[in-house]
């Protein structure tokens, strides 16, 4: 099997959609002789800000010399981004030698349980039974979705993390916050330490108490201090003092208030990992939050216009977005080229989006999720009147950026399976190293 006959066997399998529980993938691990009972991880969920989170704990990690696996998801460009160790994705040859390995299994578990696992269920046992063979010292989690149903809750980490819970997903995990809270809580475990981040009061309840029932320590992030001393379009200082410690000053690349919420929480799961032994001294913390990578969150390019990508994709998303654009952004006028998946929170998301922009494209994610796209524009229009509707996302880019002058700015946003497509075209045809 080479890759691209793996990745027509993974594109197999997503016939089998989302379909919740850790009956299949518990199966599958079984077969592989139980892989995540061999590596030490941390459990990173919530809604927003659990893939940043976890990028800033893989930098740190790796700054202190661990050998550090990541499993994260969605990916933007290509699959194997979701798998890597030490900020190196899984090779194509590795890829594709699981993935063999996995599908000689996979009629195993369909005659057991009945139901072949879903892709993400392959992928999870594909990046733990690699992350096991390649003896990683830590390898961080990220949930897929929800939380108590996941696959990736087959892990007992050295601590869990949620970060922030809002609203998505209510097809799968609840229509109001308390049952969304309630499914991500699912990743607490009996005696693990949990860390979260600032929460709704509702929310912050509900993971309380579960923290409570399963004798799990509970730190909350927003116990600690922290402030904004400054920031630019490319990245910003902040201090930070905690019941142990004054760390002093901090740069973050990332962008966005939110993100010195997730480098807190990150901070304060650094300190739970030393109570539990591990040596992460202070200056090997400020480094790796320094080299921090997460593109496609508020990613910026210093051209003319300039340019700016951002996954938000649900209405958390789209209200962090819409108040990080005026403050860490100098433009006259803001060009909004957006597609918004049909399954989320449209009107929400255009409320916080749509009246900012000067001139706002819809655009087609590239998506089976994408539906009825083109009524995008009909929602918008109560909230700005300049509204275009270009269904080739190139084309949609092209006419902004012919739009914009070079002193405005060109925000590409709404879901990242749109904003992975249009960075690999931004990248490809506009920007020049």
């Amino acid at each position: 099997m080479n890759y691209s006959e793996a990745l027509a066997y993974l594109h197999e399998l997503c016939k089998f959609g989302i379909n919740l529980g850790l009956e299949r993938i518990t199966n599958l691990l079984n077969l592989l002789d139980n892989p995540h009972f061999k590596i030490k991880t941390i459990h990173v969920g919530g809604t927003n800000g659990k893939g940043s989170t976890t990028a800033m704990l893989a930098s740190i990690l790796e700054s202190s010399g661990y050998k550090t696996g990541v499993f994260t998801s969605p990916h933007l460009h290509d699959y194997r981004e979701r798998i890597k160790i030490n900020g190196q994705e899984i090779s194509e040859a590795d890829f594709s030698k699981e993935m063999e390995y996995l599908r000689r299994l996979i009629p195993q578990v369909l005659k057991k349980v009945g139901e072949n696992p879903t892709e993400f269920e392959v992928l999870t046992a594909l990046a733990l039974n690699y992350f096991a063979k390649e003896k990683v010292d830590i390898a961080i989690f990220e949930v897929g979705m929800g939380g108590r149903l996941d696959s990736t809750n087959v892990v007992m980490p050295e601590v869990a993390v949620i970060t922030s819970i809002s609203m998505d997903h209510t097809d799968y995990l609840g229509s109001d916050l308390f049952q969304i809270a309630q499914e991500k809580a699912g990743i607490i475990k009996k005696g693990v330490p949990v860390v979260i981040s600032r929460q709704d009061d509702q929310v912050e309840k509900v993971l309380a108490q579960k923290a409570q029932e399963k004798q799990a320590p509970f730190y909350r992030a927003s116990d600690y201090i922290y402030e904004q001393i400054s920031f630019s379009s490319y990245g910003q200082f902040f201090k930070v003092k905690t019941g142990q410690n004054d760390y002093g000053e901090f740069f973050l690349p990332l962008l966005g208030d939110h993100q010195l919420e997730n480098a807190v929480t990150a901070i304060a799961t650094v300190e739970v990992l030393k109570e539990k032994g591990w040596i992460i001294p202070p200056a090997d913390l400020k480094k790796g939050l320094e080299k921090v990578k997460w593109p496609g969150r508020l990613e910026y390019y210093d051209t003319k216009p300039q340019i700016v990508l951002d996954g938000a994709h649900n209405p958390d998303g789209a209200f962090r977005l819409s108040q990080s654009l005026p403050k860490y952004f100098n433009y006259e006028k803001l060009v909004m080229v957006l597609g918004i998946l049909s399954d989320k929170e449209q009107e929400k998301m255009l409320a916080y989006l749509a009246p900012l922009a000067h001139t706002l494209i819809i655009t087609k994610p590239l998506s089976p999720r994408a539906g009825n796209w083109q009524s995008l524009a009909e929602i918008a229009h109560k909230y700005t009147d300049n509204v275009l509707v270009e269904e080739d996302y190139r084309r949609a880019i092209e006419c902004a950026l012919n739009i914009a002058h070079s002193n405005d700015l060109v925000c590409i946003c709404g879901s990242f399976y749109l904003v992975g497509e249009s960075r690999e075209y931004v990248l490809k045809t506009f920007i020049t190293e």
